[in-house]
Order: C-alpha cells, then sequence, then structure tokens
C-alpha cells in the first residue's frame, strides 16, 4: 500500500491511460480525485470513497484554483499530481495548422499542467513533500511527422518538468516526466484504425520491442515515479515506449 493517507490529483481520469492510474493508485491506498472536462468523460469510473469525481477545465485557471482550495477546505493536502489529460485534434503540418487547433492543444497539453502544477505547489509546500508525473509523449523526445501543434506542446511538457524539478527540490517536491510510445487507448485506437495492414505492423515493428503499448505498461511507470520508491529521483524524462526512441531493431 504505497499510498496509504495519500491525497493524489489525476487529469484526463475518464478513460485510458488516466483511469488505470486512478485506479491502480486506490488499489495502492490512495485517495484520488479524478478530474475531467465533463461528467460525460467521468461517468464510467466507479465512485467509492476513495475514488472522488470532479468536473474541470483544467485550461481555465480560475477553475483549477477553486478546485485546489475546495480540496484544502476538506482537509485533503494534496502531495501527487498526475498531469495527464491531453488532446490531439489536428495531425497536420505547421502551415495546416489552424490558429484555433493549435490554441486548443496548448490550452490543454501545457496550460493544463502550468495551471494544475501550479495549484498544488502551494499544497505540496505546505506539507514539505510531493511528487509531480506528467505525461508527455515520444513526441516530446522524437520528431513525428504532421504533429506541428502537438509535438510543441509535448516538447514543452518536458521543460516544465525540468523547471518545476530544479525550483522545487529544495522542497522535497519532485517532478519527472513520462514520455508514452503508441499505447492502445481511445486517442490512439482511432488513428490505428485508419491506417493499413502493412502500415500498422510497420508502426508496430518501430517500436523495439515489437509491439504497441498498454495501459498498465504506462500506469506502473507512473506509480514508481509517484512513489516514494523513486525519491531520490527527479527531473527524469522516461520513455515508456518498448524503444520506440531507439529505432526499430531490424
Amino acid at each position: 500500500m504505497r499510498f496509504k493517507e495519500k491525497t493524489i490529483v489525476v487529469t484526463g481520469a475518464g478513460s485510458g491511460i488516466g483511469k488505470q492510474i486512478t485506479y491502480d493508485l486506490v488499489h495502492e491506498g490512495a485517495t484520488v480525485y479524478a478530474i475531467g472536462r465533463t461528467e460525460e468523460k467521468l461517468a464510467s469510473l466507479k465512485r467509492s470513497s476513495s475514488l472522488i469525481t470532479n468536473v474541470c477545465d483544467i485550461s481555465i485557471p480560475e477553475d483549477v484554483t477553486k478546485l485546489f482550495e475546495h480540496l484544502k477546505k476538506e482537509g485533503h493536502a494534496v502531495t501527487g499530481l498526475v498531469n495527464n489529460a491531453g488532446i490531439n485534434p489536428s495531425r497536420n503540418v505547421l502551415g495546416n495548422t489552424s490558429f484555433d487547433d493549435w490554441e486548443k492543444t496548448i490550452a490543454t497539453n501545457l496550460t493544463g499542467v502550468f495551471n494544475c502544477s501550479k495549484a498544488a505547489l502551494e499544497h505540496m509546500i505546505s506539507v514539505g513533500a510531493g511528487s509531480i508525473v506528467n505525461i508527455s509523449s515520444i513526441a516530446g523526445i522524437c520528431a513525428l511527422k504532421e504533429r506541428a501543434s502537438y509535438m510543441s506542446s509535448k516538447w514543452g511538457l518536458v521543460g516544465l518538468t525540468q523547471s518545476i524539478a530544479i525550483d522545487y527540490a529544495k522542497h522535497n517536491i519532485r517532478a519527472n516526466c513520462v514520455c508514452p510510445g503508441y499505447v492502445e487507448t481511445p486517442l490512439v485506437e482511432n488513428y490505428l484504425s485508419a491506417l493499413s495492414d502493412d502500415e500498422h505492423e510497420a508502426l508496430k515493428k518501430s517500436h523495439a520491442l515489437g509491439r504497441f503499448g498498454s495501459i498498465h505498461d504506462i500506469a506502473r511507470a507512473v506509480l514508481f515515479l509517484l512513489s516514494d520508491d523513486s525519491s531520490w529521483i527527479t527531473g527524469v524524462t522516461l520513455p515508456v515506449d518498448g524503444g520506440y526512441h531507439i529505432g526499430r531493431t531490424d
């Protein structure tokens, strides 16, 4: 029970990676505040006294501040934060990326992390400890075609993680970043389903270990970085990508 009596906030908790992280944290003793943009996105979660859902648009700083102030009033000091929420509305080169898609992507993938981390840090400083795990992407460490807005947001997230790590280490607060490869989630499955059989197989083989990732692969890495098992690790960018970043082995 690595997270007994810990309060942890998970954004983008209604599906895929965020949902699995939420369930795993509850299983290991945490009280989890699961955040989603709409009630519909959170509807599938099995609520309990240890799993509380909250609707919050993380791109709006006032909404995020209100949420974390509510947690404080309820007597919950947040010592863990998983910034998992992310969108990818535009698979385009820069010249074909609309300003609207650019703005939406940055607002959720980067500004949302800024808002949540800033609010959570106040809690963590008050208790003298904390761990933040940001979910970036292989698009935050590798060049991918036709991902102008998404790549920019995910590379920015790597930088923000290191900024938090260096500035808040004196408060015993750690910040690390996980960069998943292609994981079978709702966000990725639509993309995979549009590929031809040959394209699908080639993409799979782009991961040195020869398979796509599962939500469990990512959740295990996140829980490690959140926990005291990684108490001497901060500022790390960890690819959890089946070896995508090192390339094919054939």
